[in-house]
């Protein structure tokens, strides 16, 4: 089975310019790669019930959690659990995405819709 590669870069500029054309600072720090060797991506419709879904099936752990939420005008709120306790819920804007590059393996992720049914695709990465 050959394996999957990741790799996540951050570029910044900071200037006193709106369109950046004298940068008083640059950054591009070193990429973030991760060689995984399990992946998972799946869509999926939530709604305001909750869907939730099982992370313990990485036994290795997860080195990166990302949510798209695809829909074109509802808010979608993501959060990762402990045995009931929650953590701090995340709103995902409509076209937005939630990236977790932290999550323990014993946790749960609930993805809830404030209204409607709308779709988001869901990328875990671990090792």
């Amino acid at each position: 089975m050959p394996t999957d590669f990741a790799k996540l870069e951050v570029k910044g500029v900071y200037s006193k310019v709106s369109d950046y054309s004298s940068p008083r600072t640059k950054f591009r720090p070193a990429a973030y790669a991760l060689t995984p060797d399990e992946y998972m991506h799946f869509e999926v419709n939530c709604d305001d019930n909750g869907e939730t879904f099982d992370l313990s099936m990485f036994s290795g752990g997860i080195t990166m959690l990302i949510v798209k939420n695809n829909d074109a005008a509802i808010n979608v709120t993501a959060r990762v659990t402990t045995a009931g306790t929650s953590n701090v819920d995340v709103v995902i804007p409509p076209g937005g995405i939630y990236m977790n590059p932290d999550v323990a393996i014993a946790n749960d992720l609930i993805l809830t819709s404030a209204s409607g049914v709308p779709e988001c695709e869901v990328f875990i990465v671990g090792t």
